[in-house]
């Protein structure tokens, strides 16, 4: 699965820059031992970077994030867990909900 992901990456970045000049993959480190833990890392020449680390502890929990340049300049890191808690990106690009608004009513005793 996360091979698959680090495949598509590469890809759309290609796809991307209309395969005018291949790009180079600076870093490509991977572990994984018998008990379900794993890394992965790896550098693009283009500038992306994408890490991971995982677990099985009743259930999987893995944690990692990806850095890369976005379409206007600007740079974009995103960082995530996921497990028992489900998928939780962080990142300044992301959308936020709007603050809770109090709402000017007082509950009747009913």
């Amino acid at each position: 699965m996360h091979r698959l992901l680090i495949v598509a990456c590469v890809v759309a970045v290609v796809a991307a820059d209309s395969y005018k000049t291949p790009i180079p993959i600076l870093k490509d480190d991977r572990t994984q031992n018998a008990y379900g833990e794993y890394t992965f890392e790896y550098e693009t020449g283009n500038g992306i970077s994408r890490n991971e680390a995982g677990k099985q502890a009743d259930g999987q929990e893995s944690s990692g994030g990806w850095s890369y340049t976005g379409p206007e300049g600007v740079p974009i890191v995103l960082t995530f867990t996921a497990g028992a808690n489900g998928y939780v990106p962080v990142g300044d690009h992301l959308p936020v909900p709007p603050t809770p608004v109090a709402l000017p009513y007082q509950r009747s005793g009913n």
